[in-house]
């Protein structure tokens, strides 16, 4: 895994896109502060900018860096049940790509090892979105994944490549008014 860290962090820093295993289902991924490389998940999913993307960050105290985010320890309760995605307000150090029309961001905190440990080498929070073409069915596996997205990202993490997975997150918006979750998917 070292090594595969070593060259997904490599691509990342050279403002590069990544193809990578997550908790949920292989994604797309960039340095979510990165304008140029977000725009080339747009250009590789052939995506609206209108469509807001979702990063990964490490840990909550890690997302409160890059958003307003008040219920850490609820955040962190409600991830033990099953991947959430949570939409926080105020979204700031973050490409504006990312946030598609809305002035919020989505982050969710992975329990993916890879993905934790290049974040944290990163030091900053990754985009992840399903590595399909919009609008077309999300693969479950590795070779799922059409060739041309393959071809088009510019590293490719050799590691899962047998993993199943048909588990995307469910995504949650802080209710200020009622103090509580809401279930948007």
């Amino acid at each position: 895994m070292d090594n595969e860290l070593k060259n997904a962090l490599s691509a990342l820093e050279l403002g590069k896109t990544i193809l990578y295993p997550t908790d949920t289902l292989w994604g797309i991924g960039c340095d979510a502060s990165s304008d140029n490389a977000t725009k080339k998940i747009f250009k590789i999913k052939r995506r609206d900018y209108s469509n807001p993307l979702i990063c990964l960050a490490s840990s909550f105290e890690m997302v409160k860096d890059y958003a307003d985010i008040d219920e850490i320890d609820k955040c962190k309760q409600i991830s033990e049940e099953s991947p959430t995605t949570f939409i926080f307000n105020n979204p700031k150090k973050i490409s504006n790509f990312i946030l598609g029309n809305n002035n919020s961001v989505a982050f969710r905190v992975p329990k993916n090892n890879f993905c934790i440990k290049l974040i944290e080498a990163l030091g900053r929070p990754i985009v992840s979105t399903s590595a399909n073409f919009s609008g077309y069915k999300v693969p479950v596996n590795f070779n799922d994944i059409d060739p041309i997205i393959k071809a088009n990202v510019g590293y490719v993490v050799q590691l899962e490549k047998n993993k199943h997975c048909n588990l995307s997150s469910r995504i949650l918006k802080y209710n200020y008014e009622n103090d509580c979750f809401i279930k948007l998917r």
